[in-house]
């Protein structure tokens, strides 16, 4: 690929991320006010649901393997088209809720698709020397896109012009615009590298030289259920906020990512992956507890806004999800530890897969957990799997 070419993907590139962040923001990201205000599930379903919506990530590493041959962006263009139809029938078609839960899985199978080869692009774009940069940069639009798109859907639920009790979902009709138009740029940006990350090789790809990798990855799919589920439960339903006050809260989390993935990705480059894994072992471990200490003062009690612990809590949901910035720690590793670079994408895809077999089995046990002794012991739980990380640092000296 000349210089030209890859500037121009570049720039198509940094357009997905745009129209896939804004996509996410209207679709997934609302998903749990979707499930509260549509099907009007409790704490114990909310996690049960998540078998349907995460076990796609372990079908993952299959689909890399078995379409390897098409190229990253091809297979990028198979993922969004996957969303697509999912965002289709939810937005359009007002499924019952098991019609839901089959388009959900189909909707979360592009989504955890596009994942590793999110990242195996992102990479295979990055300068030689800069790709912790690199990394942090594209991660940075994705978050300032992923902001504007919590705006969108604040304004939008306070001004009632988006809604669940309508027929048509307006936000999710959007976002498969959105994502129609990922689809596009991406078959652009196969026109200039067409066979970005082909392999020929089918076979699954395990090696104990990346136990680091899946390590990390299988820690990720625990703390991932704070970000994904917990967290936003604690302000849904135990302080009885709705959609408008969520997407406050991303607004506020995404503002301090679009800060927070630039330093993150130079702090790679400089400190390299050793020392980043201990700084986000200790990240988690503290924002964890404190958030499962304060989400613990809740339970059985009514908070308005005027309650300082109400405040306390917004605080502590932002720093917990602000965790997620770090993901790219774990890809930046991949590649430094990979025997070769066409490794990586797969590689990938099976971290992903480890990642959510830990979260099909976490979630309904963290829903149990929930019920049966305290929010605060779900968090509690997550913040000790912050040990993998710490352990994934000590086996980077072999």
């Amino acid at each position: 690929m000349t210089e030209q070419n890859r500037q121009k993907a570049i720039y198509l590139f940094t357009a997905v991320l745009a129209f896939t962040a804004l996509a996410n923001g209207l679709g997934s990201n609302i998903f749990s006010n979707y499930f509260n205000e549509v099907f009007h599930i409790d704490s114990v379903q909310r996690g049960f649901i998540e078998i349907p919506r995460e076990s796609p990530g372990i079908l993952c590493m299959v689909l890399v393997a078995a379409l390897g041959f098409l190229g990253n962006i091809w297979m990028a263009v198979a993922a969004q088209a996957l969303v697509l139809v999912g965002l289709v029938v939810m937005g359009w078609l007002s499924p019952d809720y098991g019609t839901m839960l089959v388009f959900l899985f189909i909707h979360s199978l592009g989504m955890h698709f596009f994942m590793p080869l999110n990242d195996a692009i992102s990479m295979d774009l990055a300068d030689k020397d800069k790709v912790g940069a690199t990394l942090g940069r594209f991660k940075g639009v994705n978050t300032l896109f992923a902001m504007i798109a919590a705006v969108i859907v604040f304004l939008g639920f306070r001004t009632r012009l988006f809604s669940f009790e309508k027929k048509t979902i307006l936000p999710f009709v959007l976002a498969a615009e959105l994502t129609a138009g990922a689809v596009f740029l991406l078959i652009c940006m196969a026109q200039l590298m067409p066979q970005s990350g082909a392999v020929k090789n089918h076979r699954l790809l395990f090696r104990k030289r990346y136990m680091p990798y899946y390590m990390v990855t299988l820690a990720y799919g625990c703390q991932k259920r704070i970000k994904i589920v917990f967290a936003p439960w604690v302000i849904i339903n135990l302080l009885g906020r709705g959609a408008d006050t969520v997407a406050l809260l991303t607004i506020a989390v995404h503002l301090a990512g679009t800060w927070l993935a630039p330093v993150i990705g130079k702090m790679l480059d400089r400190l390299g992956v050793k020392k980043m894994l201990w700084v986000e072992a200790v990240y988690i471990a503290v924002s964890f507890s404190v958030m499962g200490l304060l989400a613990g003062m809740l339970a059985g009690g009514s908070f308005g806004l005027r309650d300082p612990l109400t405040w306390l809590v917004f605080g502590a949901y932002v720093l917990c999800v602000l965790f997620e910035q770090f993901n790219m720690v774990h890809s930046y590793m991949m590649r430094a530890i990979a025997l070769d670079t066409s490794e990586v994408t797969r590689t990938l895809s099976v971290g992903l897969s480890v990642d959510h077999v830990m979260a099909i089995v976490a979630s309904p046990i963290m829903g149990l957990i929930w019920n049966a002794w305290g929010v605060q012991y779900v968090f509690w739980l997550a913040a000790l799997s912050a040990l993998f990380q710490v352990a994934a640092a000590a086996m980077m000296d072999k």
